[in-house]
């Protein structure tokens, strides 16, 4: 799995990949902090992001935008309601 990272986004290359999401997502916090770059969102909200988009990438479902996954730092409010319920 390829990732990169900058000060507004992590991107997750072929995320739907994931073995264990929320160990994977810790490890991309831990990163984010040692390169320097905030994290505004919880850990629970990063997990919810990318199991959303990997529940939508399996379903085949907007296969284009949820084959990766972009934890964006600053996220509007219907995302991260959406990604609420469908990442649970």
């Amino acid at each position: 799995m390829n990732i990169e990272y900058n000060k507004k986004k992590t991107t997750i290359y072929d995320s739907y990949l994931m073995k264990n999401v929320s160990k994977e997502v810790k490890e991309i916090i831990k990163e984010r902090k040692e390169k320097g770059y905030k994290t505004n969102r919880s850990l629970n909200s990063y997990i919810r992001e990318t199991k959303a988009h990997n529940r939508l990438y399996k379903l085949g479902l907007f296969k284009k935008h949820t084959k990766n996954t972009d934890l964006e730092e600053n996220i509007k409010l219907w995302k991260e309601i959406a990604y609420f319920i469908i990442g649970i």
